[in-house]
């Protein structure tokens, strides 16, 4: 018997973005054991899946297992098989440990494509997370408290606060987010088989959140990247890691979408103490945090006109701010922005690393530091992309 398909999974209909809380909405369906309710976003041609779905839906599944107080701090994902958005991701959580301050889980996320699973008996899982909670503990600090029971506070950061706006500002100053374009599914690299019209779709639909990329060739230029050096030039591999990337993202939620993307064939409404869920938040930093990752190491080596071998392997995050930086919504209930800077520091042995660090544009405060290890192997026969940012609308694929 074929399992049923969610009802939401033909994205052709999605004209609209929907709420994060939406995207990430979970039913429980035993003990510690949740199932989604709405499809994953497919990046190029349905179904295969969004990976940054199943990392952050496997956090958020972790933390309706966790007593209130506890925040993700750390979270780590391995994937094994692609997703598919037509069907639902079952999640089993496991307690691995429950601490006064610290909380442990580990998730292995099944899904049924070809009906084939029963309650009882599952194939091998497509996702395995370990997520990590911790309690806040600034009130350790407070002067109110005996020395014999007060912590000393101590802080810092690699850069200062106003780090993004100095470094990049060749490619930020005097633009605002919405100055800024929609990022495509797929990065924009893209089969030259792919419709026009599929590649619009994607980058319209994208859920959750609202995310611009920035232009930035100015600031390679400035920096003094060969950007027109081909793939393999050895004069570009040894400045890849001089390749950096900004992704601006802001929370998408009911209130922001619009009333005719709230239809989405969705049957529950989400709770409005999700959308305040300080976790929930966390699980939208992950899920911004692999928006284009191995796509940027594909275009600093210069592989971006070639069809390769591309894959996550897995991915880590670490949450550093106090929760108030975290938080994606200010006291006042405006929406605060923040921005990805990624790069990748190593590649070689058929593998790549992907390196982000998520800041809190408004404070100038790093937030999270991510690493993805990928596979990344590149045939020496191959198909040619088509790269939407190539630098001449007449360039050539490079054919090998």
């Amino acid at each position: 018997m074929a399992p049923a398909t969610l009802p939401d999974s033909d994205w052709a209909q999605r004209r609209h973005p929907i709420s994060f809380a939406h995207l990430l909405s979970l039913k429980q369906i035993g003990p510690d054991v949740f199932e989604s309710t709405s499809s994953a976003y497919p990046p190029m041609t349905p179904p295969r899946s969004y990976g940054g779905h199943v990392f952050a839906q496997s956090a958020w599944a972790a933390a309706k297992t966790v007593p209130k107080g506890l925040v993700v701090h750390n979270c780590t994902g391995h994937y094994i098989l692609v997703g598919n958005s037509k069907f639902p991701f079952r999640y089993h959580v496991q307690r691995v440990r429950d601490g006064g301050v610290y909380s442990l889980r580990k998730v292995e996320v099944f899904q049924d494509t070809d009906g084939s699973n029963t309650s009882n008996t599952w194939g091998p899982p497509v996702f395995i997370a370990t997520v990590s909670f911790k309690r806040d503990e600034s009130h350790k600090h407070s002067q109110s408290l005996k020395p014999s029971e007060r912590r000393r506070d101590f802080a810092h950061q690699e850069e200062s606060p106003d780090y993004i706006d100095r470094t990049y500002a060749s490619v930020l100053q005097g633009k605002r987010f919405e100055d800024h374009p929609e990022p495509l599914g797929a990065d924009g690299i893209w089969l030259p088989s792919v419709p026009l019209e599929m590649m619009r779709l994607r980058t319209h639909t994208f859920p959750g959140l609202d995310m611009r990329k920035v232009d930035m060739r100015k600031y390679l230029d400035l920096v003094g990247f060969p950007r027109r050096a081909g793939p393999g030039d050895q004069e570009r591999l040894k400045a890849a890691a001089k390749w950096k990337l900004l992704l601006f993202y802001r929370l998408l939620r009911e209130q922001d979408v619009h009333p005719d993307a709230r239809d989405n064939n969705l049957q529950e409404v989400v709770p409005p103490e999700d959308e305040d869920d300080l976790n929930l938040h966390a699980c939208a930093h992950l899920y911004a945090c692999d928006r284009n990752s191995l796509f940027l190491v594909q275009r600093a080596l210069g592989y971006s006109s070639l069809m390769i071998q591309l894959s996550s392997i897995a991915q880590t995050v670490v949450f550093h701010a106090p929760l108030e930086q975290l938080k994606m919504v200010d006291q006042q209930g405006r929406r605060k922005l923040f921005v990805q800077e990624s790069w990748s520091n190593n590649s070689g042995c058929d593998r790549v690393t992907h390196n982000s660090r998520l800041w809190n544009y408004e404070t100038g405060t790093i937030i999270a530091t991510t690493l993805q290890d990928g596979m990344f192997r590149v045939p020496v026969q191959t198909q040619p992309m088509l790269d939407l940012e190539a630098d001449e609308p007449g360039h050539k694929q490079s054919k090998i």
